[in-house]
């Protein structure tokens, strides 16, 4: 594992379009709804530059990826209010976006490697809070990152399915998801 450098795009954004449109199929999402699916290679070299993009390698080829950013204005959708009031305690929350295994290696652990290398990363830079989305009817995602100590505290449909926010803190923020 380690961080990818902007010379990774294109391998980077071929193992995210393959990943996605397994995920958009999985989920049951309409073809020219994901924007990972259409990202230039420019843009994912400036995403590399810019957050903290992590890879699993086997030989030259990428395995499996996972991208960090911190977001120092948590992010606000069409969430309850209560998700709202969460999201204003926190002055600067992880955000975990782009993760992705190849489809052969997937439930082999590599993706939990991701994401506790991803979880120990903002834990380190004393991060309390980690956000995610993912499609509410993937019941494959939805219960990797329920196992994965998150949960989901909100969902929205802005992007013309329903995409749950989930949260990490470490501790439990249970409530959140019956109340929203």
């Amino acid at each position: 594992m380690r961080r990818a450098v902007p010379g990774d795009a294109e391998k980077v954004s071929a193992l995210i379009r393959d990943a996605m449109e397994s995920y958009r199929r999985d989920s049951g999402i309409s073809k020219d709804v994901l924007e990972s699916l259409s990202e230039s290679v420019e843009s994912v070299a400036h995403r590399i530059m810019r957050h903290r993009c992590l890879c699993l390698f086997d030989g030259e080829k990428i395995v499996g990826t996972i991208t960090l950013s911190v977001c120092h204005n948590p992010m606000k959708y069409n969430f309850s209010r209560k998700t709202e009031y969460l999201l204003s305690t926190h002055n600067k929350c992880g955000y975990i976006s782009r993760f992705a295994v190849t489809d052969e290696l997937r439930q082999t652990g590599l993706g939990a490697r991701l994401m506790n290398e991803a979880l120990s990363t903002f834990n380190a830079e004393r991060i309390e809070l980690v956000l995610l989305h993912t499609a509410v009817a993937n019941r494959k995602m939805r219960e990797f990152y329920l196992a994965s100590g998150f949960e989901l505290i909100d969902s929205e449909n802005s992007r013309g399915y329903e995409r749950g926010l989930f949260a990490y803190s470490g501790t439990p923020v249970s409530g959140m998801a019956e109340t929203a």
